[in-house]
């Protein structure tokens, strides 16, 4: 148990270091279309390296995923004007990564990271730009993970145990991608990404103890929890100091850290906290966000992720009798 939390606890530190880090670089220099891709990209990779001791190992695993990812958000966007067909970009896409990555929880970072081009602005040459900021992440990624690993792991132990997906794991994962990709473009949602996400998130962190069905209902009730909690605290310590928002990455630090323990479902509420105190400080101090706007759109769409996981196991409980008839 010691041995786990000292592990998660330096995961989330290195983490915390390439989110300060990455957000340094962003802001010194002045790269808007990469919004928070680099941050993402950077500190989940970060965390996922970080208990890898050699340093060529590291490197290897920065420079393969950079490119993946860079790949991801640049196909994914420059598709989104035909969207027949960026579904079934993403769908090979994903297929292709989980048959080719030999751990899930990577090829889960970098659909992640492609998600996000969905959002961001279209165009080829903004979408070039921003597959080359997620490679300028490289560096940092080495520096942080460095400072983690300074002191540690002499034995040459790695936390990037492979958790690979077989081929029909990945087939059937890509169909579920797709699926939801399918229905957000269908019904037109707001925050339709977030079935994409809510997916992503659920599979990146499954356990031997923690299905994915287990999961995907611990995220139907921690989303809208984690939004209804941020809208309180917008409506009281906002109001005295707005400048609480600096203490967002040691929040978000502080939920993975209880992720990389065990518990999926306290730190979707930390994390839907953050984003929804972000998207506050995003939009001007609380000037112009309007809390239900946020509440309705990503709770359905979590809820349609969630229940797109549930139903996607429900024929291997039928065929072990495990479902009613």
């Amino acid at each position: 148990m010691f041995s786990v939390s000292l592990s998660a606890f330096n995961r989330a530190a290195v983490l915390l270091a390439a989110i300060l880090f990455m957000s340094a670089v962003w802001g010194l220099g002045h790269i808007p279309d990469a919004n928070l891709q680099m941050i993402v990209f950077t500190s989940l990779v970060s965390a996922l390296l970080a208990d890898i001791g050699p340093f060529g190992s590291r490197l290897r695993q920065a420079v393969i995923l950079a490119c993946y990812s860079a790949a991801a958000q640049f196909i994914f966007s420059v598709s989104g004007k035909l969207p027949f067909l960026q579904v079934i970009v993403f769908v090979m896409f994903a297929y292709f990564t989980f048959l080719t990555l030999p751990d899930r929880r990577a090829g889960c970072i970098v659909l992640l990271t492609g998600c996000l081009g969905i959002s961001a602005p279209p165009g080829f040459l903004p979408a070039a730009g921003r597959s080359i900021d997620i490679l300028t992440a490289i560096p940092v990624i080495m520096v942080v993970t460095a400072l983690g690993n300074a002191g540690r792991q002499e034995n040459g132990e790695t936390n990037l145990a492979p958790i690979p997906y077989s081929p029909y794991q990945a087939m059937v994962f890509s169909a579920k991608l797709g699926i939801a990709m399918s229905i957000s473009g269908i019904l037109q949602l707001t925050q339709g990404i977030w079935i994409m996400m809510t997916l992503l998130f659920i599979n990146m962190s499954k356990t031997s103890d923690s299905s994915g069905e287990k999961l995907a209902w611990q995220r139907v009730f921690a989303v809208p929890a984690g939004i209804l909690i941020g809208g309180l605290l917008l409506g009281t310590f906002f109001r005295i100091d707005h400048r609480f928002i600096w203490l967002l990455p040691l929040v978000a630090a502080t939920g993975f850290f209880i992720l990389y323990s065990g518990n999926f479902f306290l730190f979707s509420i930390i994390f839907m906290i953050t984003l929804t105190v972000f998207s506050d400080w995003q939009t001007g101090a609380g000037h112009r966000f309007n809390f239900w706007e946020n509440f309705f759109p990503r709770t359905t769409a979590t809820w349609i992720g969630a229940m797109i996981e549930l139903l996607s196991g429900y024929p291997g409980k039928y065929n072990q009798g495990d479902a009613s008839r």
